[in-house]
């Protein structure tokens, strides 16, 4: 048996070398924990001792500037569409031999635009205002209108929508900038109402230009023009129709669509060049349609197998791939196979170029096309013919009660069944049955709540409303005391018409 001496040295000598292992253990822990910490110190280098932010702040500045320029003339717009739809279990082509009545269906939708001119035209995106029964635009200093749609272009996807200033007050314009020389790595931003957040600005660079992602010809539209600038600035549903504006706020492009498997910013952001967009602008202010010129081909990008086949120096130009019969084309004489190289002495880099130079153009514009033939220049011109132009699309007419239009919602008398069902007290006062989603009344009232009085005048049927409300005006303030649901109480609310 171990003397008690020589156990308490073993005890002592276990103690040690079990402290010196979790010692061990506990510096390699350490080492561990402190090695992604090394590591990325290795990957940022050395911290210089004189940073430059002068730089930096400098661009901040420039964004702050672009951003106070831009956005005055930025405007949220608000649409209710209505689309007959036919009934969900009935094949349509089958449903002219069932009595059943297509349906009517409330579509409520956002976007951005900008103000192009002092007296309220407005540029948007066609599929913003497509179908629209109800237009309003808000615009940063808070005053809202309600907007007429002028005019549309599907082949640009283009609108123009009008505002009228109210009691004399101006109306901030955007300034146009100029696309064509706008460069790839320039900066830009983005302004709009993404995502439902109203007055947004992002930033970016410029990635590309004269892109053409199909989603026009997508629709069937053989006649679409796409040109877009591609930027990597954050663009979201709701930026539609806003302005891509340059480091001086200058609107360089109309923000349009996006690519992404989420529906939502994914890196690539599109927008329509300002200056085709202002083209069209112009012609639906003036016409309410667009006069576009037309040459009579159809063309395809040069390929390097092109360049080969038709003797040409550089992979460049637009290739005649048909000419259609009795077009300004085959009158000037142009033939398949030709290569257009230049436009009235502007060079032609792909087939894009060539859509977008002719479509700033008018018909009857004579225009001098270089072609490469053979491997040889000859120089033909073309009087420029027209498109059959698009039929205008219109706001429809408001046909609602006055009353309804003005007011924003629908009354029915306050019966006792009425008052039961809306959990109101029954009595004085009418019922609101609807109310217009994008009128100065949506969350101000609701279904169900009570009108007790318009103005201080008391009512007690729709006519009364309908009576108090021949004495309104746009751009009046009404003051309604109003009962809500399951409430005993009278509130006030007040908003301005429009």
């Amino acid at each position: 048996m171990p003397e008690p001496r020589h156990m308490l040295r073993r005890a002592l000598a276990l103690s040690v070398a079990l402290l010196a292992a979790c010692a061990g253990q506990r510096d390699a822990q350490a080492q561990e924990q402190q090695q992604p910490s090394q590591n990325l110190q290795h990957e940022l280098g050395n911290v210089p001792t004189n940073v430059d932010t002068t730089t930096a702040m400098n661009l901040s500045a420039t964004f702050r500037a672009a951003a106070q320029q831009g956005l005055p003339a930025v405007v949220f717009i608000q649409v209710v569409s209505k689309e007959t739809t036919q009934h969900p279990q009935i094949p349509p082509q089958l449903a002219p031999f069932f009595n059943v009545p297509n349906q009517p269906q409330v579509r409520e939708g956002a976007g951005s635009g900008f103000i192009y001119t002092k007296d309220g035209y407005i540029i948007t995106n066609r599929h913003v205002v497509e179908n629209a029964t109800d237009v309003q635009v808000t615009l940063l200093d808070g005053r809202v209108f309600t907007a007429k749609v002028v005019g549309t272009d599907a082949n640009t996807d283009i609108a123009v929508i009008k505002i009228s200033p109210k009691d004399g007050k101006p109306l901030p314009v955007s300034r146009i900038g100029d696309s064509d020389h706008l460069q790839v790595g320039d900066w830009v931003l983005a302004l709009g109402n993404p995502l439902g957040l109203q007055f947004t600005v992002t930033a970016g660079i410029v990635s590309a230009k004269g892109r053409s992602i199909g989603i026009l010809r997508n629709q069937n539209n053989q006649a679409a023009l796409e040109a877009y600038i591609q930027t990597d600035a954050s663009i979201n549903p709701g930026n539609s129709g806003g302005p891509l504006v340059n480091l001086l706020g200058q609107v360089v492009g109309i923000n349009s669509a996006i690519i992404s498997s989420t529906g939502e910013y994914a890196g690539q952001g599109f927008a329509i060049p300002v200056d085709l967009a202002v083209r069209v602008a112009k012609d639906l202010i003036k016409y309410g349609t667009v006069h576009r010129p037309r040459l009579g081909v159809l063309i395809a990008p040069v390929t390097d197998a092109d360049a080969q086949l038709y003797h040409l120096n550089k992979i460049a130009g637009a290739l005649v791939s048909q000419v259609q019969d009795g077009s300004p084309a085959d009158k000037a004489g142009i033939k398949l196979g030709d290569v257009i190289m230049t436009v009235n002495g502007d060079s032609i880099q792909t087939n894009v170029d060539l859509t977008t130079k002719l479509a700033r153009m008018e018909p009857g514009d004579v225009v001098t096309l270089g072609i490469m033939r053979d491997g040889k220049p000859i120089n033909i011109k073309v009087k420029l013919g027209q498109f059959e132009t698009e039929q205008t699309q219109e706001t429809p007419a408001d046909n609602r009660p006055r009353a309804e239009r003005l007011l924003g919602f629908k009354t029915t008398n306050l019966t006792s069944d009425v008052a039961d069902r809306c959990q109101v007290p029954s009595g004085a006062g009418v019922a609101i049955t609807s109310v217009d989603p994008i009128s100065p009344a949506a969350g101000r009232v609701g279904q169900c709540f009570v009108v007790l009085s318009i103005d201080g005048k008391k009512v007690n049927s729709p006519s009364d409303v309908e009576h108090i409300a021949e004495g309104l005006k746009e751009g009046d303030v009404v003051s309604l005391k109003v009962i809500a649901p399951q409430q005993t109480t009278p509130q006030i609310t007040n908003y301005r018409i429009r």
